[in-house]
């Protein structure tokens, strides 16, 4: 199959290019033009495959309590976004449903799908601090510890992928450092950690920090905090949640021109209310209620995630937020792929790697999701 646009993402750049693709992977690309197109995309951009590693769920079930059917319903939806691939992520509630659905997540993946592929498990919660909790339910928090990483580990099988955790609840970073023998990126976040604790988590082995400004503690000109230590420490990751209202769009234009091209990571947050009508439902014991734009509120209005979707988180950093298109465009797709060590084979449109590609016309709506070769829509 060969495919061609004027605007094709390649080496940080739009170029007019023919995608060959074989066997589930880009075989030649010809910026030449010589080969002949089965399918002429115009100008419409063909970008690498979107990412979305924190992303909790969607129509009424999330990944702390999910069946294979409901999944594969999930990597089906996500395609229309132009997602193709994402981590589970998990968050605080019952620990015996949540194992459970660990091991349906693994057991999953040892199968070929349909749809956007599961990269593995992010566990954002219960490692987290009280003081910071944000929507996630305070009666399901634990203290971060070894025996809880290689407890989840065990539950998902081997692909647990990324982990967020407090430092300052984890004593002498046990927990983080056995993420970092077993070879699992750390996130700090939900966390009430001063600069220095941050720093000293970094040292010890974190990498990035969970949807940046959300969940812990702001940037103070006598004690920089969670979010001056995410701002001021170049090597690490950034997730931001880009979408004007978990944070507002000055505050994602400063987080992107100080994190660059090679360090932001763009997510969703989206949970199990996303694709459901605006109402009242039940999350993790807790009445949630969801407004007309799929933002989930508790009684007190905390924001407990969203309805986002990537390819309009992209469009508002790019044409809302003014960011700089490579910084974006790397935040949803190669970025995140980097930070879990997945970069190898996905998150670029290069010869050799994974034919997993999104097509997005001018108001980034999705005209088609390729995955191994494959249109989804």
């Amino acid at each position: 199959m060969k495919i061609k646009s004027t605007r094709v993402w390649i080496d940080e750049q739009f170029k007019e290019a023919t995608l060959e693709l074989s066997e589930g992977v880009i075989v030649n690309i010809d910026e030449s033009n010589t080969l002949k197109a089965d399918i002429d995309y115009g100008d419409k951009r063909i970008l690498p495959g979107l990412v979305d590693i924190h992303n909790h769920g969607y129509n009424g079930y999330d990944a702390n309590d999910l069946t294979k059917e409901q999944l594969q319903e999930w990597c089906d939806y996500l395609t229309t976004e132009g997602v193709t691939s994402f981590l589970a992520t998990t968050s605080s509630s019952d620990t015996e449903k949540m194992l459970e659905s660990m091991h349906t997540i693994g057991d999953y993946m040892k199968e070929e799908h349909h749809g956007a592929k599961v990269l593995g498990v992010y566990s954002e919660g219960p490692l987290i601090s009280h003081e910071f909790k944000g929507g996630q339910n305070p009666i399901y928090l634990k203290k971060p510890t070894r025996a809880m990483i290689d407890q989840y580990r065990e539950a998902c099988q081997g692909q647990l992928k990324y982990v967020c955790i407090a430092p300052e609840c984890d004593e002498n970073h046990e927990a983080i450092k056995a993420c970092v023998e077993y070879g699992i990126p750390v996130a700090l976040g939900h966390t009430a950690a001063t600069y220095d604790e941050c720093s000293k988590a970094l040292a010890d082995g974190a990498v990035a920090f969970t949807h940046t400004f959300n969940g812990m503690k702001g940037l103070h000109h006598r004690e920089a905090g969670v979010v001056g230590a995410a701002m001021n420490h170049p090597t690490a990751y950034c997730e931001l949640i880009g979408d004007g209202v978990h944070v507002s769009y000055p505050a994602c234009s400063i987080l992107a021109q100080i994190k660059g091209k090679d360090k932001l990571i763009l997510v969703t947050d989206s949970v199990k209310t996303k694709g459901l009508k605006a109402g009242v439902y039940m999350k993790q014991g807790r009445a949630v209620t969801v407004d007309e734009e799929g933002y989930a509120r508790l009684e007190n209005g905390t924001l407990t995630g969203s309805g986002n979707k990537m390819n309009v988180l992209l469009k508002k950093m790019i044409e809302i937020v003014k960011a700089d298109p490579v910084t974006v465009i790397n935040a949803a797709t190669c970025n995140p792929l980097k930070l879990l060590n997945l970069d190898l084979r996905k998150g670029y449109i290069k010869k050799g790697y994974d034919a997993d590609l999104c097509v997005l016309n001018d108001d980034y709506t999705v005209a088609q999701t390729w995955i191994n070769g494959e249109e989804m829509l």
